[in-house]
């Protein structure tokens, strides 16, 4: 078990220092007359601290001063995080303990986001803000596993007098904790986006056969999408998330910013494998804030281990200053996996704000919907750049054809043809 490892290596490390640094590091953690006994009996009793089978003691000073003044501090933080993992018998002040042992509740399994709130970091099991089951994660299982805020964790967790603890780790972004492929997120090379997400496939979705032709999205694109006030999101993120899952190696993630209930249902019912997250109609703009940043943390483990994530944020402009913060994380990256950014403004309100004309300028998809009756799109104001790393020429020319027709022409074409094949191949 995790805890059980914590407490070898500690002890190994311990091993490893003279008997003045041992007993200048047990009157450090609050061991009782630090200077008693042979090395391995002081080890003991730090021991004992970290796992909370004894009480710390205030500190001593009896007995004669050890030669050096000098240890290793690391090792002091490294105890107090076993106490706080064992079953928080100190706090982060070092004061009087309290109550240290484990309940019997035994052992369950536990899910969730990582996240650090202030100096410690827990699992979020409630989605992606605090709450009452939320479970602790202690900085050495942290520093073992060489864990990152963001990283979807699945585990063991037992309880405390304070809460739960992770004692065991069995998975990590879908990984074995021991073996998992990480790169660092910000080391990743930015290319063009080359691999499409074919929104229509073998569908006849009229709406999806026109993003595929006039606006493709592709894996690593910062895609802004303008929707008619009170227009019906979901609509259109079915179809996204529906091309996403054709992909074993793409994951789908959706955030829903201030979500109506029945939204959520809907979504974690059509597509059970993407990851779906909300905040409530009340949460305020903190919240929202603090939720896209673990959600978008969350995207980037994904893209560190060389998958494709796309996620699809419904309230994009809505979330302020972050907003640009997470859409600017999109990548293509050279090494292998992708980030894509799918955001959603309105086009009144929201669309008209200086905060969503800017993310307009920093995507590099936009994509315009027009009509609140059916999805039809503004065939000129919606385009991709880089497209010809998307599309075929045959592709490109037929877009280019199009933009100087007739919009009601156009969609007149795409509702008496059954595919974009089609289109192409009859040169209309």
């Amino acid at each position: 078990m995790a805890g059980e490892t914590m407490l070898a290596d500690l002890r190994e490390r311990l091993h490893k220092k003279s008997i003045h640094e041992v007993r200048l590091i047990a009157r450090a953690v609050g061991v009782r007359n630090p200077t008693d006994g042979k090395k391995d009996f002081i080890i003991d009793k730090i021991i004992e601290i970290a796992s909370c089978k004894t009480s710390p003691t205030p500190r001593s000073a009896r007995g004669a001063p050890p030669k050096s003044n000098g240890f290793d501090e690391s090792i002091v933080t490294d105890i107090r995080e076993c106490i706080k993992f064992f079953g928080s018998c100190v706090d982060a002040e070092g004061s009087e303990p309290s109550d240290c042992s484990v309940s019997d509740g035994g052992e369950q399994r536990c899910s969730g986001l990582l996240d650090r709130s202030e100096k410690y970091a827990f699992l979020r099991t409630g989605g992606l803000l605090k709450s009452p089951n939320d479970v602790y994660v202690a900085d050495t299982v942290i520093k073992r596993f060489n864990l990152k805020p963001g990283d979807k964790i699945e585990g063991v967790s037992h309880r405390t007098q304070n809460g739960s603890a992770v004692s065991a780790i069995t998975s990590v972004n879908g990984f074995t904790p021991d073996s998992f492929p990480r790169r660092e997120f910000g080391s990743l090379t930015h290319i063009y986006p080359h691999a499409k997400i074919n929104l229509s496939g073998s569908s006849q979705d009229i709406w999806a056969r026109m993003v595929d032709l006039f606006s493709p999205l592709g894996y690593g694109q910062r895609a802004v999408v303008s929707v008619p006030a009170n227009f019906n999101k979901i609509s259109i993120v079915k179809p996204i998330a529906s091309a996403i899952s054709s992909n074993e190696q793409s994951q789908a993630i959706i955030f829903l910013v201030g979500g109506y209930p029945e939204e959520v249902t809907d979504i974690r019912r059509s597509f059970p494998g993407a990851d779906v997250f909300s905040t409530s109609l009340s949460a305020s703009a903190e919240e929202n804030a603090a939720a896209a940043e673990l959600v978008a943390q969350y995207s980037q483990r994904i893209a560190e281990c060389g998958k494709n994530a796309v996620l699809i944020i419904c309230g994009l402009s809505s979330l302020g200053a972050a907003a640009m913060r997470v859409l600017s994380l999109a990548i293509n990256a050279e090494e292998g996996g992708s980030l894509t950014v799918v955001g959603f403004v309105s086009a009144t309100g929201e669309y008209s704000s200086e905060n969503s004309a800017l993310l307009f300028s920093a995507a590099n998809m936009r994509l315009v919907i027009t009509n609140e009756s059916y999805p039809a799109i503004d065939i000129c104001g919606s385009f991709a750049l880089g497209s010809d790393y998307l599309q075929t020429p045959k592709e490109l020319a037929a877009a280019a054809a199009f933009r100087k027709k007739n919009p009601a022409d156009v969609l007149n074409i795409f509702m008496s043809t059954a595919s974009n094949a089609e289109i192409i191949s009859n040169g209309r």
